[in-house]
């Protein structure tokens, strides 16, 4: 299970909810794996997808409001998730059938949320903060 521990948080409360609304759904989905319930992944997983597509717009939003000097590579970055996405909805559509689509799935979403908020997202934290 994916817990946000304070360290994570960016300490801008709409970003912050977002967050734990998408380790909320990754923890569903595992919990669905965990309880041989599979089936239930192909919608949580299209439920993820979709919401981390509104945070990513809504974050972009927010950092060039804020005139984040480094908004285009956060942005570029953001674009380089979507093709793990489309993994994730593959994955998740198979996860009924397939042990290594299960497990594939629980790691690409854990990696995935770890990547877009401890590599990505701690790098403008500062600069939220400092803009608050």
């Amino acid at each position: 299970m994916v817990e946000l521990t304070p360290s994570f948080l960016l300490e801008f409360e709409a970003l912050d909810r977002d967050h734990q609304q998408l380790a909320d759904i990754v923890n569903l989905i595992v919990q669905a794996i965990d309880d041989d319930e599979a089936e239930k992944c192909k919608p949580l997983a299209a439920s993820f997808v979709k919401s981390t597509k509104l945070h990513f717009a809504n974050e972009e939003a927010l950092l060039v409001k804020a005139g984040y000097p480094n908004v285009k590579k956060h942005q570029d970055h953001h674009k380089s998730l979507y093709s793990k996405m489309d993994h994730i909805l593959e994955f998740a559509k198979m996860a009924g059938e397939n042990q290594l689509a299960r497990d594939s799935l629980r790691k690409e979403l854990v990696f995935f949320l770890m990547d877009d908020i401890i590599t990505s997202d701690m790098e403008f934290k500062a600069f939220i903060e400092e803009k608050a």
